[in-house]
């Protein structure tokens, strides 16, 4: 299959030639719907909508999605083309900063209809001053991706509150040598409602930890490159790699869960939100900068395409079938 970036005009002449060869278009076609390396130093674009969804409506060069910071310390680009650098107010601190972005605007989430079917979000980010040159046992390092009902989402800088959030987390030990007996591990939320990563009750482990205790953990300074594939396969369940790469990790660099759910969250196929909450410098890392933050998803109908009005697409995996 051949990857080229399509733009609005040339994807609607090619869905009008679709249908008129009785072809229709790939279920597992992708857009890029934020892919933002900061290059106008903000993050707090798109105020209203929250996230460009696919078109560079400020003509910047990223497709952006806003941010949103809660808890201890600060959020920021750098400058001009980043990073995005988080940091708490000390190395010593022990409470929880909160850092979220929604990639798609309100009621437009990333809906994972048909087989075959994926989300896939990439962060790439390099900590400093990791555990202010201590170790911990802790699974402190916590990230979620996840839907948020439209009316829980924040509007202004805070932590994500209690919601009836469903999707999937990462619960990581941060640590130079694995501490925690399962130091990558992949949950699910297992309550009604709750708050979004505080409370380890509020998620269930899937499958095995996917890093082995004891082996090498993280390196102030050194990039790694976090991404969470998720797919809808034949039988209406989801496919679910988590995979952290970078670096000694897990002694070859690469930490990874692999699981299968047959039964997602109340039948939910929708993600719209992605978050992270590293509770405490002494037991993650005083600052991480963020280099890159992506997400690719399914394409909308051919239909609603040529209504979009989006501007320019950026497509990946572009196909037909009979």
């Amino acid at each position: 299959m051949m990857l080229r970036t399509w733009t609005l005009k040339s994807l609607a002449a090619a869905v009008c030639l679709a249908a008129a060869c009785s072809l229709t278009m790939s279920a597992s076609a992708a857009v890029i719907l934020v892919n933002d390396t900061w290059l106008d130093g903000t993050d707090t674009d798109p105020s209203v909508s929250q996230s460009e969804y696919g078109a560079d409506h400020d003509a910047d060069g990223n497709l952006e999605s806003a941010w949103y910071q809660g808890g201890d310390g600060t959020l920021d680009p750098v400058g001009a083309a980043g990073p995005l650098q988080a940091k708490f107010s000390a190395p010593t601190v022990t409470g929880s900063a909160s850092w979220t972005t929604y990639y798609t605007p309100a009621g437009k989430e990333v809906n994972l209809v048909n087989t075959g079917d994926q989300l896939k979000v990439t962060w790439v980010f390099t900590p400093l001053n990791i555990n202010n040159g201590g170790s911990n046992t802790s699974q402190n390092f916590r990230l979620a991706i996840v839907d948020t009902p439209d009316a829980n989402r924040l509007l202004a800088a805070g932590a994500p509150g209690s919601a009836a959030y469903n999707g999937y987390g990462m619960f990581m030990n941060m640590s130079g040598t694995l501490g925690n007996s399962n130091p990558f591990r992949l949950m699910e939320r297992n309550v009604a409602s709750g708050a979004m990563l505080s409370a380890s009750g509020d998620w269930v482990a899937l499958g095995t930890t996917g890093a082995t205790t004891g082996n090498t953990g993280y390196v102030s300074g050194v990039e790694y490159t976090y991404t969470m594939t998720i797919t809808r396969n034949a039988a209406n369940g989801l496919d679910i790699v988590s995979r952290m790469t970078g670096g000694s990790l897990d002694n070859d660099g690469v930490a990874e869960v692999m699981f299968t759910d047959p039964t997602p969250n109340n039948g939910s196929f929708k993600f719209d939100t992605f978050s992270l909450r590293p509770s405490g410098a002494t037991t993650t890392a005083e600052t991480f900068n963020t280099r890159l933050f992506m997400v690719e998803a399914p394409i909308p109908e051919p239909a609603t395409i040529a209504l979009l009005g989006l501007g320019s697409l950026a497509l990946v995996g572009f196909g037909r079938r009979r």
